[in-house]
């Protein structure tokens, strides 16, 4: 499974012509299926007969459902009363579902956003389920029971989300439990998820999610042998439970993520260990990813003694203080995994423990780490005692690979090492 990485300055002639080819093949699917795409208007102000005009809008998010076509744009009108949408919608291929301003134009700042939530008994409904070729922009998507974006089960490939709001989560809420703690599980904000195919050219742009201790953002989850490649940029996470950036990998799945200047800050609310960005690694699966310009800090110190600025993780067999006996767990264990990650011109600030750790509990794993240009500020590391851990595998012959280059970049502050290089679960030695 061999990749080149490729430059953000590639990255951005591949997204030109990607988009190209992208609107070349909207014009071209509308000319075959669907030859004159139609507009439908809904809002919570509208009446129950309403027939999806501008001036009789639909009152549900079914009925535009139920009533476009693939290809068709669906608008959302801000309530002149403050109520809120409430229900779910699954878009088409080559549909938008845009949210529009008191005034009927697309809104300028956050505030005008059209508010869209999900209250109905669980299991919740998702707000808004994907298709191929997607575009959903200025809503405000807010106290979450369930995922309010959904990737699952379909191909989403060329989904553009862009000037979005997540905030909140509702009390009651479908949990995801997967690696929660206390018995408190997450429901994610966005979430993408692949078991087969290749999807390709997924963006999520300009885009805010915050104050939600049971809420996370944007979770990415590929299994068996599925590849992905995505593009994340410019959002910014606050006073959050969950991970600003979840990419699991499993089986023989592969993904390429790109995740361009974006801003973090108290990550981990109700002492979890919400590491802000992770590639998670299991089976033999392999995850390239960049980070570059990235801005975190933890001013409120959220989160436990575990929960890290930005984690690289490997899964595998754990020290002896952790027992897994369930053969499922096992099974995924990384046997092969692939890893080559790159952070670039951030700034870490304040985390709560380590800044950075690379943990690597697999066999057989090719790993490689790059940190250029970089200031880690802070930090009080627990985990591997370092501003940057490089925690190794305490089995012994285990065959693994690890390179890791530091260039131009500064530890300050941190109460640990500057440096750590640990075999025993974070316990070892240090240089």
């Amino acid at each position: 499974m061999t990749r080149l990485f490729r430059s953000p300055e590639n990255l951005t002639c591949l997204s030109v012509l990607g988009l190209f080819l992208a609107v070349s093949s909207l014009v071209l699917g509308q000319e075959s299926g669907n030859s004159v795409s139609k507009e439908y208007y809904v809002s919570a102000d509208a009446g129950p007969n309403g027939d999806g005009s501008r001036l009789r809008p639909f009152l549900l998010l079914s009925q535009a459902e139920s009533t476009s076509a693939a290809g068709d744009t669906i608008y959302l009108l801000f309530s002149q009363s403050g109520k809120v949408l409430d229900g779910g919608i699954a878009l088409k291929v080559q549909q938008r579902l845009i949210g529009l301003g008191t005034d009927g134009k697309i809104p300028e700042n956050t505030a005008g956003r059209v508010k869209l939530t999900n209250t109905a008994d669980l299991p919740g409904g998702i707000m808004v389920q994907l298709s191929e070729q997607n575009e959903v922009a200025r809503i405000h998507f807010m106290n979450m029971a369930t995922t309010a974006i959904s990737g699952a089960e379909t191909n989403y490939s060329g989904a553009f989300i862009h000037h979005t709001t997540f905030s909140g989560n509702a009390e009651t809420h479908l949990e995801d439990n997967y690696l929660s703690t206390k018995g408190k599980g997450l429901v994610y904000a966005i979430s993408l998820e692949a078991t087969s195919g290749y999807l390709d050219g997924i963006r999520i742009e300009d885009s805010s999610f915050y104050d939600g201790e049971d809420l996370g953002a944007i979770k990415v989850f590929h299994s068996g042998d599925s590849r992905g490649n995505y593009r994340f940029q410019r959002n910014d996470f606050s006073d959050l439970g969950g991970r600003a950036y979840f990419v699991r990998t499993q089986n023989s799945s592969s993904v390429e993520t790109v995740i361009l200047d974006s801003v973090a800050d108290n990550i981990g609310r109700g002492e979890r260990n919400s590491d802000s960005i992770i590639p998670y690694l299991m089976g033999e699966s392999e995850q390239i990813m960049l980070i570059r310009n990235y801005r975190y800090q933890n001013t409120k110190q959220e989160g436990n003694q575990s929960n890290t600025g930005i984690e690289a993780y490997i899964f595998g067999e754990p020290d002896q203080a952790v027992a897994i006996s369930d053969a499922a767990s096992k099974a995924n264990w990384c046997t092969g995994c692939t890893l080559t990650f790159k952070i670039f011109d951030g700034v870490i600030e304040n985390a709560t423990t380590d800044p950075v750790q690379f943990s690597n509990s697999g066999r057989n794993s090719d790993l490689s780490y790059e940190i250029r240009n970089t200031k880690i500020i802070g930090g009080d590391p627990q985990e591997g005692d370092g501003g940057i851990s490089l925690n190794l595998q305490s089995v012994q012959a285990s065959g693994g690979r690890t390179t890791l280059l530091v260039e131009h970049s500064d530890i300050i502050g941190t109460t640990g090492y500057g440096f750590s290089l640990n075999d025993r679960g974070g316990k070892g030695s240090q240089l």
